[in-house]
């Protein structure tokens, strides 16, 4: 299988299984939640920007941090089970938007989350996706990266390749550093 990143790819795969990546129970995606729901540096976050949200597990454990959560992503099938997870948390609102279109956000966000969302494009797409983000990002916001670090046929980069774009890409000072064989995690903040 080469790359992807289409959403018809992704919404096939969420309404062949509504949770195709375990998250409900495997222990990786357990664990990275929590890990990244403890490494984030603030107790609270105003407005916080979830591109690639898949069905919301992570969403919601945000939505606990968080005054408001825009979540996102591609695949409409994720987007209704997002929606189902978070119907209790009028604070979260759900957007069908690529990571890497064009910016559409008007309000400023203190907490961008890139979770298992960078790798799935190439290199050079992904610097200007950085580029861009850092034109619209506030000094001071808080962003979170954090990816698997193995190969997949259905990803452009590994884990450290798109975790190399972002820190030579987006202007920043690192707060915390985490890697262990499955995952590396990374907590800037904006300059």
């Amino acid at each position: 299988m080469s790359p992807r990143s289409d959403p018809e790819f992704f919404d096939a795969m969420f309404r062949a299984d509504p949770d195709p990546w375990r998250f409900d129970t495997d222990w990786y995606e357990i664990r990275k939640r929590t890990l990244l729901t403890a490494v984030l540096p603030a107790p609270r976050y105003r407005n916080a920007l979830e591109p690639g949200c898949a069905n919301g597990h992570l969403t919601r454990a945000l939505a606990e941090r968080c005054d408001h959560v825009t979540a996102t992503d591609i695949a409409p099938r994720a987007l209704e089970l997002a929606r189902a997870r978070c119907r209790d948390l009028p604070h979260v609102t759900l957007h069908e938007w690529a990571f890497g279109a064009p910016w559409q956000w008007t309000e400023p966000f203190d907490l961008v989350v890139l979770s298992e969302v960078a790798y799935y494009q190439p290199a050079p797409a992904l610097t200007d996706t950085i580029a861009d983000l850092g034109v619209h990002l506030d000094p001071g916001t808080t962003v979170l990266a954090a990816h698997w670090r193995h190969p997949e046929p259905d990803h452009h980069l590994d884990g450290d390749r798109a975790h190399h774009v972002i820190l030579t890409t987006l202007p920043h000072h690192r707060i915390a550093h985490y890697r262990d064989d499955d995952v590396v995690i990374d907590v800037l903040t904006t300059r």
